[in-house]
Formats: structure tokens, sequence, C-alpha cells
């Protein structure tokens, strides 16, 4: 495969997007057509909120999330409410923390009695679809979609996967296969799994750009839009896009894979190298990670970045080619971040930016004049705002907030963010941002019984690398917050159990293509 230039792609981004075939066009607001928005929410898997060309600072490019940037509401103070995969879904889907809907932790199953936005969505008439990623537990969980094709994580995870048969009847259709290696086999040294092996961590993908997974669920997401107007024009659509990278492994294809120069790449002003190497024998990781390799790995996040960009341009190309673009709610924004070597840490799971921080967009013609806004939100906020915009009136147990007044520009009080992680009795890993202060509260050490805070303020130092926390110039900041903190925590910290429940993946399901992809759902 031909190297494409950094140069190159952007010139030819934005063009090339317009040119995808997705059949028909049809007329947005036509006669008998819905009234209520369409929405579509994409949700990405581990994007730091620093890596967009937008935000300014970093190397890295994504021209067309650049372009949806400029066309919404981009929040710059944006939060998910548990940085890890299925709990913060979870809050998205619900509304409610993870204590109260009950993902404490990967694959573990959702409370019974908790009622999601989809069924919400369903009861309104509103057609419901998920295609990618969902993490329920067990992973063949429908959670009240009426339209599913999963993918989960990587080429195949435990048979929960409709790409998986795509890929190999499409591959037997070329005449291709695929290498006889794979990547998650270690090849350095001492590694025992693919997690302790840099070079699998980070890696080339073989395909070719059309096989790739971010591809096939572009593909089926326009093609989902496409059957909707055709055999149900008189109905709105939900749509939950939902593409795993840049999650680890960093597994661009080659274009983009070769697109940034690790030897270029700038470390975070946070870097802490010593910590790095600290981090990644935590890991058990092979070997040492060098600066260099740390390089590497960055240098390939940002093409996984890029990899995706050119899939969420196609995906709302096909909006304004399928004449839907202007009654379709538009949201893009992540599960959690990546630390992206802040802190000496790569993934997620702590309160720090970049790893409880997400990007969050909203584009709502006629709705949201364009523009960056510095208000505190959080996922939990997405579901009043989905519901309220489809006509539905969020359910007072609701933790969010309906961001519709926030949108119009109408007046709004500005409210602490809260998010939590690492559920363990008395005290978890949790923040608490209200103004420009952000509070993070970590469990005891052994031995100890005190709670440890730090306090930063974030308009000051966004990447945080001033602990307030034993500044007699701020004591007052952290005893408020931390009162605060405990307060709202309380009533939590009650509906925590004493273990946590044991964890569901279920049995391989076994998917075939073609897929029979509707289940009806009661309404």
């Amino acid at each position: 495969m031909s190297r494409i230039t950094r140069r190159e792609f952007v010139k030819g981004a934005a063009g090339a997007a317009l040119t995808l075939a997705v059949g028909g066009r049809f007329a947005a607001g036509a006669p008998g057509g819905p009234k209520r928005p369409n929405i579509l929410l994409i949700i990405d898997d581990q994007h730091s909120p620093r890596a967009m060309g937008w935000t300014g600072r970093t190397q890295v490019l994504t021209p067309h999330l650049d372009r949806l940037a400029g066309q919404s509401v981009a929040f710059t103070n944006a939060y998910c409410n548990s940085p890890v995969c299925a709990p913060t879904r979870h809050c998205l889907y619900t509304g409610l923390h993870t204590p109260q809907h009950g993902v404490l932790m990967n694959d573990i199953p959702m409370r019974e009695d908790v009622t999601t936005i989809i069924a919400r969505l369903n009861r309104a008439g509103y057609t419901t679809a998920n295609i990618g990623k969902m993490h329920n537990a067990p992973y063949t969980h429908r959670r009240d979609f009426q339209y599913v094709l999963n993918h989960e994580f990587f080429t195949s995870d435990g048979g929960v996967t409709h790409y998986g048969p795509w890929l190999r009847q499409e591959l037997a259709r070329r005449g291709l296969k695929a290498p006889a290696r794979p990547w998650s086999r270690p090849v350095t040294a001492g590694a025992q799994t693919w997690l302790q092996d840099a070079q699998c961590i980070a890696h080339v993908n073989w395909m070719s750009e059309d096989l790739t997974p971010e591809h096939w669920i572009t593909d089926q997401s326009l093609a989902f839009i496409k059957d909707q107007l055709a055999h149900r024009p008189d109905k709105p659509f939900f749509l939950h896009a939902s593409y795993f990278p840049p999650h680890h492994p960093y597994g661009p294809i080659r274009q983009y894979a070769e697109m940034y120069d690790p030897d270029k790449i700038k470390l975070p002003p946070n870097y802490d190298g010593a910590a790095m190497r600290q981090w990644w024998r935590g890991q058990k990781g092979a070997g040492d990670l060098t600066d260099a390799e740390v390089k590497r790995w960055i240098a390939m996040y940002f093409g996984f970045v890029t990899q995706l960009d050119a899939q969420i341009g196609r995906l709302l190309a096909g909006l304004e080619t399928l004449g839907v673009a202007d009654n379709t709610l538009v949201i893009f924004t992540a599960d959690h971040g990546d630390f992206l070597s802040e802190h000496g840490k790569f993934y997620k799971g702590l309160m720090y930016e970049g790893s409880a921080g997400v990007p969050f967009m909203i584009r709502w013609p006629g709705k949201a004049r364009p523009r960056r806004e510095k208000a505190l939100v959080s996922h939990v906020d997405l579901s009043s705002t989905v519901l309220a915009a489809a006509g539905v009136r969020p359910p007072d147990e609701m933790v969010g907030r309906d961001l519709a007044p926030l949108l119009a520009e109408r007046a709004w009080e500005d409210k602490p963010v809260f998010s939590v992680i690492n559920h363990r009795m008395p005290f978890s890993n949790m923040m608490w941002r209200k103004g420009e202060y952000k509070l993070i509260a970590f469990p005891p050490r052994a031995r100890s019984k005190e709670v440890r805070y730090e306090l930063y303020n974030m308009a000051r130092d966004p990447y945080e690398q001033k602990d307030l926390g034993g500044d007699a110039a701020s004591a007052d900041v952290l005893k408020e917050m931390v009162a605060e903190l405990t307060a709202y925590w309380e009533p939590l910290a009650k509906l925590v159990p004493a273990e946590l429940p044991p964890t569901q993946r279920g049995r391989p399901a076994h998917f075939t293509w073609p897929p029979r992809p509707w289940e009806p759902r009661s309404v």
C-alpha cells in the first residue's frame, strides 16, 4: 500500500468524504417525515480530550472532527462519570452514576430495575439501533436496542462480533488471507501476553482501509439510515455508532501508521520518564519502555485517531447525502480518555484530565450556535438531553441535566461534575470538578486510614502539574470541596455492595453473515 503524507491527507480528506456513495437522496423535513430530530450518537473508545486538531494542543490531524467542532457546541470541560469502558457507557445509557445502575466495573451486569434511555426512546416511537461496541454483561445483551450489529474489541472477542464473519466472507471473496502470525502473539522475549509486549500494543494493521472494523461500522450505520428512510420514513431514529479506536492496542493500517514520525512527537509537559518506566513494570512489561518507544506509541495512537477521523467524516458526509443532516442531532464523545504518556502512564483508570476528560460535541442545526463552551458537563447530562430532544421528559431520578438551555445560550448555572471508579470500601477513587478547581480523592494507602486528596486549578494548570492540596492559600477551597464530595458520595456509597457481583461475559454468540439484526423490543 502506498504511503500517504500528512499534507496529502489534509488536502483530500474533505473531498474524499463527500464522494461516498450511499444511494438516493431523501428530503429533510419532507411532508410526513419525522418532526422530532433523528439522534446520532457517535462514541469512540479511549480518546484523549486533547487528541484533536481543533484543541490546539496536539500534533494529530483530525480534519473531520475539527469541522464537526466548528459546527457544534464544542465543550472544553467535559468528563466521563467513570473512566473505564462499561461503567461510563451505562452512565450515558441511564443518566445515573455507577452505584445507581450497578455496572461498577467491566463485565458486571446492570441492575434489572434500571430503565435505559433506549427503552424510553422505543416507547416514544423512535427506531433504536446500535452498530459496534456496547460492552454489556453478558456481551450479547441487546440493552433494549431494536437493531443490533455487534463488534466488541478486536476482530473477534468471544464470538461477539458480526464483523468477524463478514470479514471472513470478504477475504474469501477477494481471494485474500489474514497473516499467519496474529498481532496478538508476543514477539519480545519475556512477554507472556500482548499486553506485556510493546511491539503488540503499537503495531501496524495488515488490512486495507475498506476491510477495517471502522469502515464496516460506518458502512453499516449508513445502511441502517438508508433502510430507515426507505421503510420507516415517518419515524425518527436513534443510532449509536460505536467505534473501537483509538483504544489500545494501537493498530492503524500502514498509511496512517506511517503518517507520524515518532522522532518529531512532542511529549506532554507533565511527562515523567521515571514514572513511565515504573508504570510499565507494573504492567509486567517485557524490557524497558524508553522515551523513544513512548513516542512511537503516541505516533501510532495519532495514526489510529486520524484513521478513525476519516470514517467519522464518511458517516457525517452520508447524513448530508441522504438529506437528513438538517434534522439530525449529532453527538460525538468518547467513553473515556487515554493518558497518552501524561503523568507517566497510558490507558485510563484515574481522575487526571487525560483519563477522565473526554471529547464532547453537540451539533444541533437551528437549535445551537456553534461555539466553544467552558461549562462543566458529563455523560449523565447527555441522557437527559437526548430524552428531552426526543420529546420525552427526563425522569426525576436522573442525575444529569438537559443541556438545551445551555446549547441555546439561555441562563445556565454551572454545577459540579462527579466521577468515580474502583468501588472499594470505605472509599473509592473519585473526582469533584467545581468551577476552576478539580479535587481528586484516592483510597488510603496500605496501613493508613486517611483518604488522600489532590487539588488542581484547571484554568491555570491544565496539565495538573502543581498539587494545591498542601498549599495554605488553598486550604479553604480544599476544605469546601472535600465536604461537598463527601456529602455527594454518602448516599451513593450505601448502594455499593460489600463485594463486587460476579462478572458475566457470556458464551460465544457465533454470529453469521448475512446478519439478522432486528429483534422486536417491547414498547
